[in-house]
């Protein structure tokens, strides 16, 4: 067998694994926070650093591009005007850190305003 194809293979399977993992930790939660994202009336602002970050970037513009208002705000930039969109209809969605644990990420609150 060609090492290519067998590469290929190789990355697939694991792939494989790893969304059948993810299939199986699906509980409650999925479902709420699908329950939250479709009661907001307003924005969903996603932020996230680093990995997280560039993952929160291609949600808010698959969320954007499907008919959610969505964007994305890096969380050092969004600590000066956290309190001002709170005053609005919008949805804040942190990515917190898988790799590793930190504090250096300002903590925002998960909120929606759907008065």
């Amino acid at each position: 067998m060609n090492k290519w194809l067998q590469l290929a293979q190789e990355v697939f399977e694991i792939e494989i694994q790893g969304l059948e993992q993810v299939k199986k930790d699906l509980d409650h939660n999925f479902d709420l926070a699908i329950e939250i994202l479709a009661k907001c009336k307003g924005r969903v602002v996603i932020t996230g650093i680093g990995k997280s970050g560039l993952v929160g970037r291609k949600i808010a513009a698959t969320l954007s591009s499907t008919g959610t208002p969505a964007f994305f705000l890096h969380p050092v930039e969004g600590a000066h005007a956290i309190w001002e969109c709170s005053k609005k209809k919008m949805l804040f969605w942190p990515f917190p850190t898988v790799e590793k644990q930190t504090n250096s990420m300002p903590s925002f609150p998960l909120f929606a305003n759907w008065a």
